[in-house]
């Protein structure tokens, strides 16, 4: 049944979330029948959520969020749904696979709904499950394994970290009757190892894995070094892996191939860690990182100035964390440990069968080769080519792999002869080190069997940074585009090689079906360079291709582009693509479905800034700056991405965006450029730079002045009060408030009205007109509630309670915080997590509880403190007034002790220490 606002349950309850796995992917097949499988869907679980009293609190596309009384119900509910799915009749016989996650425990009712870190945590298990899986928290595995469920048992899949999630779940998945039991392992961030996939063993390398195991454990930094293509992160993924249960808080794999400032560096440390918004500033993670034992994957960091120094200050904080880095070159830190990471041993010249088959390039070629054509074996007839093939690649093992999957058609003989005369026209390269030709000959001889229209969306694929998706490649591609035909660098040109593109009379490659501007599949494209080994593809956590190609390649793919005069064609469609995403999905970030959308946001983030970087014009590697190629599409995704950098965490690396847009874009007037400069304002005054905030908001309001939109004049003159009211000038920032309020109303934008009417509340409570305050806020709520903002509805009741508690009305103040202020932590945003600890620091003090108060003191001053988020000398003034008369009921010296205890305090602690016994 469907639950409405009067009739939704309270108390310990079981949530439940499923969606189906991979729907975009049965969209794009079923098109209009697509229609008939939500029906389907839509009716097996209503029929069985209403059979054992779920209230239905959502249903968005394919997605059920339903909380139960009952976990034994919920759990009865999953089982009879998964059931009735697996015998269903689906369109076109096409399998339809709903995933199911569970939690138990006391959400806060909200409006219509429940919010908190309980529902957080359902929905955290439910992405972590695959299609057919129904997956329990260990509340709900607890109750209802104690409940008599006939034909029912949990399979233990053990202790699993989840994103966003302190501290590690364990985990069980539902197995009975007509139910699946083998699925592959769930797709949290791991138990003990995080750590990516690969399709392929690791050939040749078992000594050196064990030898970097030790070594990592030994010493606190290890760099592996070695060129390109050598099998780098292959080996310390594998050393990683043997290390998984050796650091008691995990092993975790960073890519950083992307990454080119230190503020990202970071925060993509914290992500790959499940770090939320509060713990991503440098200071805060570390200290996090200061109390665990974990190992560091820290993989490509040699394009990376900062590297060096983040890492001396990564090991110097944290004396348990180990880090194994991979680079060209060694980090030249204290105490680093570098071990150079060698080629596969290739045989002798003429060796025959029995010790070519013993060297490690032989065999992984041999491995390789039958993977594409089964039944491949090293005979006496193809031992001499297969050896002269690995000895002229080095023992370079990507060389290697490139070479043997066009084992399909070619035999060991024609790849030799075809290799050959690659690699003789590339060694005129003297500009680079012998192997490094080696490899990108053979890159070139890979990319030169291609048909020319696969040789075109290889080289457009190069824009691509980290993962992307199916929908990004049609949106980028143009298979008949104009790409080069010659090959950068390599020195081969479309005929250089001889017989290149046939086999013994055989068609290698055919080039993609819909060149030229007709229909094509995306799918037929990604198939075909994943076969030629240029591409990497895995499955992504809603079931679709995640994508993406090794370094060493892709840097080869954008040479061709630049070379063929498409790249800024190309490089536009990517900013377009990646601009749409950000369009479409920021705005959500503030609604009831801001965790999906940060989520959507991260898994893109290694593009979205490859989309920054060109489209400003940023230094990038040997590149230095130039002029932006397209600012006005920068300037766009700057104003978009403001409020994830703001809200999210990202606070750093926004500002130094914004200000490299706002440099580019200077001299000149534009409406993007006002919107990046606002965006700068607005984190500089979060950073307590009110002045710098003051002046480049004064420029803007002048900007919509002139052009007459009374909107965004309006939205102006809101922060403008803010940096006002930051400065002390109160009677200012109310004038301009009242101004705000008025526009906005011309305007007709309820939004930028309850901004206004929120700030002109804390300017009545400033002059201590608190029941103005509360009817101005809750007035402020009932907007907020209309237009659905989650962020807003947050803010406004952490804003209730503070004024409650200056009114002197502490129950109604607790009562309120305690409903609330999970709910508002929950969302992420450090500003609003820290309000709520600050706020339940005075309610402490004033009920007498002096120690816990000191110690929510301390650990807010660290929090502000590391996110470099002051508090407004208004909101300041206020607490020291307060806290002071507090600490004139101690000696002075416990106080002091109890708040330094509290700067230890993580997050969550702080939290659970100001929410326990709270509103009892």
């Amino acid at each position: 049944m469907s639950g409405t606002a009067d009739d939704l349950p309270q108390g310990t309850l079981t949530l439940l979330f499923t969606d189906i796995e991979g729907s975009t992917r049965l969209l794009r097949t079923l098109g209009p029948e697509y229609a008939e499988v939500l029906t389907t869907q839509r009716a097996i679980h209503r029929d069985a959520f209403a059979r054992w009293g779920g209230h239905e609190l959502g249903t968005e596309g394919d997605s059920f969020f339903v909380v139960f009384t009952s976990a034994g119900a919920a759990v009865r509910a999953a089982y009879e749904a998964q059931r009735a799915l697996g015998t269903a009749r689906w369109p076109r016989g096409l399998p339809v696979r709903v995933r199911m996650g569970m939690h138990t425990g006391e959400p806060t009712r909200h409006e219509d709904g429940y919010i908190g870190m309980d529902v957080h945590l359902a929905a955290r298990v439910a992405a972590s499950a695959h299609g057919g899986q129904v997956l329990l928290s260990a509340a709900t595995h607890r109750i209802a394994s104690r409940q008599h469920l006939p034909g029912l048992r949990y399979v233990d899949l053990g202790v699993h970290r989840l994103k966003d999630i302190p501290d590690a779940e364990h985990l069980y998945q539902l197995a009975g009757a007509g139910l699946e039991e083998r699925f592959p392992p769930i797709t949290g961030l791991g138990a003990r190892a995080s750590l990516p996939p690969f399709r392929t063993s690791l050939v040749g390398r078992s000594f050196e894995v064990a030898e970097t195991a030790a070594l990592a454990v030994r010493t606190q930094v290890l760099t592996l070094t070695g060129p390109g293509g050598v099998g780098k992160t292959r080996l310390a993924v594998a050393a990683a892996a043997v290390l998984a249960d050796r650091f008691a808080d995990g092993v975790y794999f960073v890519p950083l191939a992307s990454v080119r400032s230190r503020e990202a560096l970071w925060t993509t440390i914290a992500e790959v860690l499940g770090a939320t918004g509060e713990n991503r500033s440098p200071p805060t993670l570390l200290a996090w990182l200061a109390r665990r034992e974990l190992l560091l994957v820290l993989d490509n960091v040699e394009q990376l100035a900062a590297a060096p120094a983040a890492v001396a200050e990564l090991t110097d904080t944290a004396p348990r964390v180990h880090v194994l880095a991979t680079s060209r070159r060694p980090l030249h830190v204290h105490g680093e440990v570098e071990h150079r990471v060698g080629p596969l041993a290739v045989p002798a010249p003429g060796a025959g069968l029995g010790d070519a088959a013993a060297s490690s390039a032989v065999e992984l070629f041999v491995e390789r080769a039958r993977l594409v054509r089964p039944g491949f074996a090293l005979t006496v007839d193809n031992v001499e080519d297969v050896a002269a093939i690995c000895q002229r690649l080095d023992g370079l093992p990507l060389a290697i792999e490139l070479v043997a999957a066009r084992s399909t058609l070619l035999g060991p003989r024609a790849l030799r002869a075809r290799l050959d005369g690659a690699l003789s026209v590339a060694s005129a390269d003297v500009d680079r080190p012998s192997r490094q030709r080696t490899l990108r000959a053979a890159i070139a001889w890979s990319y030169e069997l291609l048909g020319p229209e696969l040789r075109s969306a290889f080289a457009q694929l190069g824009v691509f940074e980290g993962g992307f998706g199916l929908d990004a490649v049609a949106a980028v591609v143009r298979p008949g585009g104009a790409a080069a035909d010659g090959v950068v660098d390599a020195g081969i040109t479309d005929g250089g090689v001889a017989g290149a593109g046939t086999a013994d009379g055989g068609v290698v490659d055919g080039g993609v079906a819909g060149g030229g501007g007709a229909a094509w599949d995306p799918l037929d494209l990604v198939g075909a360079l994943v076969d030629a080994n240029l591409l990497m593809a895995r499955e992504g956590p809603d079931g679709e291709p995640r994508l993406r190609m090794m370094r060493t390649i892709a840097a080869f793919a954008r040479e061709v582009l630049e070379a063929g005069g498409d790249a800024d064609a190309t490089h536009r469609r990517h900013v377009a693509h990646y601009l749409g995403v950000v369009e479409r999905v920021s705005p959500r970030l503030r609604s009831a479905q801001h965790l999906w959308a940060r989520d959507r946001l991260e898994a893109d983030l290694e593009n979205i800034r490859a989309a920054l970087r060109w489209s400003l014009g940023a230094a990038d590697g040997d590149r230095p700056q130039r002029p932006a190629p397209d600012l006005a599409a920068g300037l766009r995704l700057c104003q978009q991405l403001g409020w994830f950098w703001y809200a999210c965490g990202y606070h750093g690396e926004g500002r130094a965006w914004l200000r490299l847009a706002i440099d580019a874009g200077a001299g000149q007037e534009s409406r993007e450029l006002v919107g990046a400069l606002h965006g700068l304002a607005v984190l500089l005054l979060a950073k307590g730079s009110a002045e710098q905030a003051r002046d480049l908001l004064e420029t803007c309001l002048d900007f919509w002045r002139r052009a007459g939109e009374p909107g965004a004049v309006a939205g102006e003159l809101n922060s403008l009060a803010l940096a006002h009211r930051a400065l002390g000038d109160g009677a200012r920032a109310r004038e301009l408030l009242e101004e705000s309020l008025a526009r906005a109303q011309e305007a007709g934008e309820p939004g930028r009205q309850a901004n206004a009417l929120s700030n002109l509340a804390a300017l009545d409570i400033d002059a201590g007109d608190y029941d103005g305050g509360i009817v101005r806020l809750r007035e402020v709520l009932a907007v907020d509630t209309e237009l659905g903002d989650a962020w807003g509805m947050a803010a406004d009741h952490v804003n209730i309670g503070g004024v409650l508690l200056r009114a002197g009305r502490l129950d109604e103040a607790e009562e309120h915080l305690a409903r609330h202020g999970p709910a508002a932590a929950a969302m992420g945003d450090t500003e609003l997590t820290v309000d709520v600890i600050e706020l339940f620091c005075v309610v402490r003090a004033l009920r007498g509880d002096l120690a816990r108060s000191a110690r929510l003191l301390g650990a807010a001053q660290r929090i502000r403190e590391d996110a470099e988020l002051p508090m407004p000398e208004p909101d300041a003034a206020w607490l020291r007034t307060v806290l002071d008369g507090a600490r004139r009921g101690t000696d002075g010296t416990s106080w002091v002790d109890q708040v330094a205890a509290g700067t230890e305090l993580g997050v969550a602690d702080a939290l659970r220490e100001a929410l326990d016994g709270a509103g009892a």
